[in-house]
Formats: structure tokens, sequence, C-alpha cells
């Protein structure tokens, strides 16, 4: 029986973000502070078996009103794009572990998901479209550059942390995905509505709508999420790492000093290109036929103390290639806080 453990560590490196903020509040303080966040992923925390979409790690950072003013000249040409009152933007680091159902084999492995390894840089802006007291309307632009293949360094760094805590390695990642440069651009509009209950409950629920266009992902998505609890307007949800249901790094400061919701919803997206199931663009290398739609299905809880806020969430996906023996299952950790002068 293989000793399953957890692959949180990615090269630790400083950049950041989230896909942007949004919020009606009166408790910020005059100077605008950074927001922090790290999210992190892992099929420990949903299937328990090491395969599939095996480990995410993703480091934020954004602050409200200053957006990465190179990326906001670009989304002032964009027609969809609606620039609204600019409300923040960032950056973020972070990396992305793939792996088949069978690590142990050293030989390549057919008709399963290749080892495959993200790296990636991404900036983001967003803006408030509509603000008011039952509804709110967001859109927001990311752009996402990066590396896939051995330079991911997510087979090194995978199995070196193995090696580090006494488990077995992983032993396939020779024959992962070459390296290739990758590049995404990500749109979202998100609206949400809120209704009151009594003793300060509240809910609402949130249609949106997204798109990618790159050589790591090419997919439309639709989506809906419900949240219940209270202080529903200090945040739009915790950040996910793409592709994911929309959230962002940023929280207003609850006016008691704490707030909570749960939360759980759908996302269906028409994949049109998937570079970790289609493999290589313009190399040989391992692929497999891929599932042209795919659902995401999930549910958590959100707590936020003050200036930190803390989320815990599971993912269940649909099958997203058609060799796929069953669904994928993963839970994330969120953490995200900020810091006054």
């Amino acid at each position: 029986m293989r000793k399953r453990t957890v692959h949180w560590v990615a090269p630790l490196i400083g950049l950041l973000s989230t896909t942007s903020v949004f919020s009606e509040t009166n408790s910020i303080p005059s100077k605008e502070p950074m927001y922090w966040g790290v999210q992190i992923e892992n099929d420990l925390f949903g299937s328990g078996d090491d395969r599939f979409y095996t480990n995410g790690l993703q480091i934020n950072a954004m602050q409200r009103n200053s957006p990465p003013e190179w990326l906001l000249g670009w989304v002032e040409e964009l027609p969809f794009f609606i620039e609204g009152d600019i409300k923040g933007g960032g950056y973020s680091f972070g990396q992305k572990m793939f792996t088949p159902a069978d690590v142990e084999s050293s030989d390549p492995v057919k008709d399963d998901r290749p080892y495959a390894g993200w790296l990636y840089w991404s900036s983001s802006v967003a803006s408030v479209i509509k603000n008011k007291p039952q509804q709110r309307e967001i859109n927001a632009f990311e752009v996402t550059f990066g590396i896939v293949g051995p330079s991911s360094q997510a087979g090194y760094v995978q199995n070196e942390f193995h090696r580090l805590i006494g488990s077995e390695v992983s032993n396939g990642w020779k024959n992962q995905l070459k390296d290739e440069l990758g590049v995404v651009a990500t749109y979202v509009r998100k609206s949400e509505y809120f209704s009151s209950l009594n003793n300060g409950l509240e809910y609402s629920w949130s249609p949106h709508r997204v798109a990618a266009l790159g050589n790591v992902y090419t997919y439309a998505g639709v989506g809906m999420m419900f949240r219940f609890g209270q202080h529903l307007k200090n945040d739009i949800g915790p950040p996910n790492i793409s592709p994911g249901f929309p959230g962002a790094s940023f929280f207003s400061a609850a006016k008691e000093g704490r707030g909570w919701y749960v939360f759980g919803g759908v996302e269906g997206r028409a994949m049109a290109q998937n570079i970790f199931l289609d493999g290589n663009t313009f190399q040989d290398s391992l692929r497999v036929k891929k599932e042209r739609f795919v659902l995401d299905f999930q549910y958590g809880i959100a707590y936020q103390y003050r200036n930190v806020r803390v989320s815990f969430s599971n993912v269940v996906r649909s099958k997203e290639f058609e060799q796929q023996q069953g669904y994928a299952a993963f839970g994330a950790i969120n953490v995200s806080f900020f810091l006054n002068d």
C-alpha cells in the first residue's frame, strides 16, 4: 500500500495576487493595506488518492484601488471589460502538479493523465460595475504566464518532499510533458444578489460567466454560488486556483470583528484546450482524449476574525478525460489577511 502524503511545497518565490476584489465598506482605513493570501489545494483532503490533480499552491498579493498600471492600460482597450470603479488588482505566483493514477511505474502510462507541472505568474485587475444594497456586479481580467514541463520543477519538488518525510516517490516524472511556455487570458463577470434574514443572517446567490484563451487552457464556463451566514458583503468568496470559482484575497473588516458563512456551488466548463490532457502543442508527448464538458461542485466554510480570513472547501470534479476511472476530488485551505501600518 502506497503511503499517502501531501505535496504542499513549491519553489516559494515572492510574487503574488488574486483575481481581485470588491466590496462596500466604510471600515477600510484611509491608507489601503496590502492583502495577502495562501491557497493550498491537495487531493489528500478529497479523494485521498495520489492521482490526477494532486497538488496546487498559490501565493496572492493585491491592493484595493491600486491595480497593476500596465494591465490596466490593456483592459481599457478591451470592449467587453467594463471599467466602473476600479477596485483592485495584483499578482500571484503558483505551481500545480498532475500525476496519473499509477505513480509506481517508471514506464510511460498510456490511457491515463500524463505527468505534468505548471509554474506560473499572474497579474489581475477588477472593477465594480454595480454596487447596490441588494445587488453588486463585478468583472475581472487576468493574464497568466508560465512554463509547463520539467522547468516547472513540479517533479523535483514533489519527490524531494516525499524523500524528506520518508514517503515513496512518484517514479514516472521522466515521462512528463516537455517544456513549453504558456499563456492564458481569463475574463470573469459575476453578479451577486443578497437577502437579509433575522438575527443578522443573510444569504446570497451569484451567477457568473468565465472565458479563458491560451495554449494552456481555452474554455468557456458558467456557474452559480450560494452563500449563507453573516457579513457576506465583506468579500466575494475565497480565491481558487484557476480554473475554478471566482474569488479574491480581499475582504473588508467585519463590524463586530468577526464573520462567517458556508457556501456551495457548481460550475460547468466547455473545454477547447487543456494542455495537461491534450499534450504539448508543438512536440510529441503523452496525451489522452479529454472530455469536452467538465463540472465542478464546491462546498465549504469561511471564517473571518478581524484582519484574517480562513476558509476550507472541497471540490468534486467530473471526469476530465475518457479513460479516467471515477471523478477527482480535492480539498482547499486558504488563509488571507491584511496588515495595517
